[in-house]
Parts: C-alpha cells; sequence; structure tokens
C-alpha cells in the first residue's frame, strides 16, 4: 500500500504533466504562469527540497518550448 506521501507526489507529477498538456493563452504573462505552475508541481513532487528551483524552472520551460 502506497503512503499518502507517495500517493502525493504521484498526484503531483501526474498534475504536472497535466499542465504541461495544456494550451496556453497567448501572452507573455500567461507563459510565465504556465511555467511557473509546472515548476510548483515539479518543486511539489520532490516535496520542495530546496536548492532545485532553478532546475524545476528550467525544466518546466523546456516542456514548454517543445
Amino acid at each position: 500500500m502506497k503512503s499518502a506521501a507517495t500517493k502525493s507526489r504521484s498526484s503531483a507529477k501526474g498534475e504536472a504533466n497535466l499542465i504541461m498538456q495544456t494550451e496556453p493563452a497567448s501572452g507573455g504573462e500567461d507563459r510565465s504562469d504556465h511555467i511557473a505552475t509546472a515548476a510548483y508541481y515539479k518543486a511539489a513532487a520532490r516535496s520542495f527540497s530546496p536548492g532545485r528551483e532553478l532546475d524545476d524552472w528550467l525544466e518546466a520551460e523546456a516542456e514548454f518550448l517543445k
């Protein structure tokens, strides 16, 4: 049986993937908001452990640009 922490991490990863699959509205603010949201879910998936914030942002941005 999965622990609550494992379930929440799995859920966060799924939500990050869902966020990245949706089309954002046009505009620079929407792009940044979209990337910030995806980066947040990446951080949540790793329990917000410090030190990887920039990596989260850059990964989210790279996925957005695909």
